[in-house]
Formats: structure tokens, sequence, C-alpha cells
């Protein structure tokens, strides 16, 4: 095969592993991928292609280069290359590539996807939510990505400056003949408890708990024990403490790094509790009710559109992961979605808009 055959193979190869780059960045954009099946190799074959092609083209570079920058050509020394073919060939070569940008960009703005005009105006639409899931649908961030903005990345941990903080115990520790239940027969008998004993719970327990919920299992990456959508983890944990051994009743935060609580305010707080939870009088029979909440700019700045759909789905992770946990330990547990948003809010001392209360789980033992 001659280095001209071997030329255009190079390119061929070339211009598919482009395609296939340019059109799987296109689907993980579309749909929020963090990643694409060897969208990432192939983009790794096509630099090496590219390499590869101009080491073969080295002479012709170098002479149209020595042209267009105004160096006189060496005429002693014949070239393979007649000065009209360089030339031919230079200028092709810009107008193939020019023609491959605009079409990619073309291509990205010419996917079929849904427009905002198909969209009911609000009036006609069921309900809010209805409304949401078409809009979040793949496909209108074409229309909308050049309108909004969708803003920054924020901190991925939350921090509560010059505040009292409790080390919590080892979650992993059990003592001999204390295995509880297994996987298996765990889901088998989760149920929603709402009649507790009234015996305190154990910080042991407690430190299981929010491990369970949201602690860091992979300490390299800082995955964590809930499933989230691009590792961005927008979940914050707040725990009101009504009777656990050994700590003041009153609200925390789970400081997910060092595995510890951040003592937010202190008393008694079941009251408080049972309001923003519609006077549900278990909330304030449980030893502790964890708070989930969402900082939606975590997620938003990458999902855009999708973010609330991608939130909700890990509160409801890390919602079953303290119900089996719970179950597990022979703890009651009960999730509760009805509750007054501002109420709660104001307990947590959240503004309501860019971290926003979710989600309400009583746990105490039975």
């Amino acid at each position: 095969m001659r280095r001209k055959d071997i030329d255009y193979v190079v390119i061929a190869a070339m211009f598919l592993s482009g395609v296939y780059v340019t059109l799987s960045g296109l689907i993980a954009g579309l749909f929020g991928l963090p990643q694409f099946f060897l969208h990432r190799h192939a983009g790794y074959v096509c630099a090496s292609l590219i390499l590869v092609h101009i080491a073969l083209n080295w002479r012709r570079i170098i002479a149209y280069l020595g042209r267009r920058l105004g160096r006189p050509e060496r005429r002693e020394r014949p070239t393979d290359y007649p000065r009209e073919r360089v030339s031919l060939l230079g200028r092709r070569q810009l107008v193939v590539s020019a023609l491959a940008a605009a079409g990619g960009f073309a291509l990205g703005r010419l996917i079929p996807g849904r427009r905002s005009a198909e969209l009911p105006l609000p009036e006609e639409a069921d309900d809010v939510g209805a409304l949401y899931h078409q809009w979040s649908k793949p496909g209108y961030a074409q229309a909308l990505g050049t309108v909004l903005n969708w803003g920054g990345r924020p901190s991925q941990y939350k921090t509560y400056a010059d505040v009292e903080r409790v080390t919590l115990p080892d979650p992993y520790p059990r003592s001999p003949g204390s295995q509880g239940l297994s996987l298996e027969e765990t889901i088998e008998t989760r149920r929603s408890v709402r009649d507790y004993s009234g015996k305190s719970l154990a910080p042991e327990e407690l430190s299981r708990l929010l491990h369970a919920a949201q602690g860091i299992t992979e300490p390299r990456w800082g995955f964590r024990a809930a499933p989230s959508a691009g590792a961005l983890y927008p979940i914050e944990l707040y725990v009101t403490v009504h009777d656990v051994a050994g700590l003041e009743p009153g609200l925390y935060h789970y400081a997910v790094r060092e595995h510890g609580l951040e003592l937010l305010q202190l008393g008694d707080l079941r009251a408080a509790v049972m309001r923003a939870g519609l006077w549900q009088d278990f909330l304030g029979e449980a030893n502790a009710c964890f708070v989930l909440s969402a900082i939606f700019q975590r997620t938003r700045w990458r999902y855009r559109e999708r973010t609330y759909r991608y939130i909700l789905l890990e509160a409801g992770h890390v919602g079953q992961n303290l119900y089996l946990a719970a179950t597990g330990m022979g703890l009651g547990a009960c999730a509760v979605g009805a509750f007054l948003d501002d109420e709660l809010n104001d307990l947590l001392g959240l503004d309501g808009q860019e971290e926003t209360a979710l989600y309400i789980i009583s746990v105490g033992t039975v």
C-alpha cells in the first residue's frame, strides 16, 4: 500500500471517529449523560489519527507554511509535489474543515426536539406538575439553552461556621450477636411505623442512620451511600433530635465530610416539627426527625431543566436508605411529604428558594 493510500485511510478513519465524537457528545448533552460509551476513547483515537496525518504530510505542511510566511523555496532541491498541487490541497483541506465544523454545529441545532411553542400555556395545562413534566423532556434545552442562564457550580458541601460540632461514633462496628436483618428480610419487613416506645435512641444508631442516608462510602471520589445524578449531591440532611442518649435536644446539620453534627439550635423542637408537619403527633413522639433539603444549583448548573426531576429522585433514594437502615436495626421509620413548606424552612433557617425542605422522615425505637 502506497503512502498516499495510507493517508486516505487515515483521513477516512479520522472523519468517522470525529463523527462519532460529535454525535455521542450531542446525545450526552441532550440527555444530560455524564459519560457516553467510548466517547472519550474515540476522541483519543481521533487525536492520534490527526498526528499520523500530520506526520504523513509533513513536507506539504512545511512547504505550505513556507509560502504563506514568505520564505523562499529551495529551488536547488526538487520536490516530489508541484506547487500547484500543494496549494490546491491546502485550500481543499481548509474548505473540508470549515464544512465539517459548520455541519457539526448545524447538526446540533437541527436535531428534532420539542420546542417551547409546543408547550401548553399554564391556563391550558392540567396542573403545574404536568406542565413541568412536559417542559423538562429532552429536547427543550436546544431551544432554551441560548436564552436561560443556568449559573455556575456551587460548593458541594455546606458547612456552618462558628457552631458547636459533635463527633459521631463509627457507624460500622457492631457487637457480636447484633448483626441485624439481612437485606432481603429488611426489604420484606419494611413498613411505615408511627408508634414508638419512648426508649432513647443510641448515638451509635443515629450515626448509622446518618451514614446510610448520606455518608461517604468512597473517600477518594466522595461517593455517598445514595446515588446522585452526576455525583453532584444536592441533598442536605438536618436532624431534629428529641431523645438520643448523650445528645442535647435541638436542631443539627449533618456534616458529611467529617461524619459529624453541627449544632444549629438547642431546645425542644417537637412542637415546632409537629406544627410544620400539620400536627401529626408521631413526629413529636419520634426519637429524631430527619429533614431532607435540596440546594438546587448544585444540579441545575449541569442538568438544567431536568434538575427537579433528578433531585426529587435522589430524595427518594435517601429516604429509602433511611427506611431500610432503621428497619434493619429494629427501629421504626415513617416518611412524611405533607408539611407546611414555609414553616419547615423557617425552622431550618432556609430561604425556600436556593435551598428548600423536601422530606421529613421520623425514626424511633419500637
